[in-house]
């Protein structure tokens, strides 16, 4: 088969068998319903077909599904004042610092959940003797592995990091950016350590792009100081609108490809404890490895639904007073999480 023949195949391939396989996905999935393995892969798949028309039918044909919410003109929170300079830069190169510092006594309190935390671990450095080997409290004078993952349940458990959820000026940027009403899709948190390793692909340390929803929005809190050796965040500007073919295949990717696609566009995040920034993932990035210290990252994802990647649901026994009158306006931005039948208006609102 010429490169012709093959480029002209793959176009049929992805009209003819992707999108109808999401497509069928999206009616089989259903509100409280996971979204089927094949139609999940198809969708994988169609982000890298020659074809850039399908993925962006695709993706419009979500955003359809879901129209926006009514929102107030000037929501209160840590962007207020600031959502549509937030959302042009965005646009403009799928990435956004913010200019004010998270307040310290909310870094403080996520800090604290995170050193209690007993914490998944990710590429460990080696056996380990005793209890779980796979969950161990993050202890900085001697990290055995390259990422610690909280709990997510333990994140959202914390009223300072539910003060996020129900943040709406975040929410604001997430839907004039998305398009469409915003789910809450993903909270994490995680400590990444110094151990003198090469850059780990299983802890993301190189350049990859995220594909768990179709469409999303990231929003990231530093909780501890960053430099140069601490394992800043590493975006490729401009590559959340446009990639060439061999990058948008699924994976990890060199940095001289990387660099040499996208001369001079690669930012380095890093700042003072409580930096924030938003940033849309599917362009390409990564964290460098840590060459001293450690870092605790926080994180939340809105998408446009929850078809994609299956998540279990956290469960919000006791949710904050603002995040209840947030739930039981907009329901559906809290429909992957389960809370108290009181808290929302709509019992089994699914965000989908």
């Amino acid at each position: 088969m010429s490169p012709g023949e093959r480029i002209v195949y793959s176009r049929w391939f992805g009209r003819a068998v992707l999108r109808p396989l999401v497509t069928l996905g999206q009616r089989r999935r259903g509100p409280g319903r996971r979204t089927p393995s094949f139609a999940y892969r198809a969708m994988r798949k169609a982000y890298g077909n020659v074809d850039a028309g399908l993925w962006d039918s695709i993706v419009a044909h979500d955003t359809w599904m879901h129209p926006p919410l009514e929102l107030a003109s000037s929501p209160e929170g840590v962007a207020a004042g600031q959502v549509d300079t937030l959302v042009e830069t965005l646009r403009r190169d799928g990435i956004a610092v913010m200019p004010n510092l998270l307040p310290e006594e909310i870094c403080d309190a996520l800090e604290r959940i995170a050193e209690k935390a007993e914490c998944r671990l990710v590429h460990p450095l080696g056996p380990l003797t005793g209890g779980d080997e796979n969950r161990l409290r993050f202890d900085a004078t001697s990290p055995v592995a390259v990422r610690y993952d909280v709990d997510e349940q333990d994140v959202v458990a914390s009223p300072e990091a539910q003060g996020l959820l129900a943040d709406e000026s975040l929410l604001a940027v997430a839907q004039a950016y998305l398009g469409s009403a915003p789910v809450l899709d993903l909270v994490a948190m995680w400590w990444s350590a110094a151990v003198g390793q090469v850059a780990s692909s299983s802890a993301a340390q190189l350049f990859h792009f995220d594909l768990d929803r179709m469409r999303f929005l990231k929003f990231f809190v530093l909780l501890t100081d960053v430099g140069d050796q601490n394992g800043p965040h590493v975006y490729v500007k401009g590559s959340h609108i446009t990639k060439p073919a061999q990058l948008r295949r699924d994976g990890r990717h060199q940095d001289r490809v990387v660099e040499e696609a996208f001369p001079g566009a690669v930012a380095t995040i890093k700042g003072l404890r409580g930096t924030m920034f938003l940033a849309d993932t599917i362009g390409l990035h990564k964290g460098l490895a840590l060459v001293d210290g450690h870092r605790l990252m926080f994180q939340m994802e809105w998408a446009t639904s929850l078809f994609g990647a299956p998540y279990a649901t956290p469960s919000i026994a006791e949710p904050s007073e603002d995040l209840v009158n947030l739930a039981k306006r907009h329901p559906e931005v809290f429909g992957r999480f389960e809370l108290p039948s009181e808290s929302v208006v709509e019992s089994g609102a699914a965000g989908d």
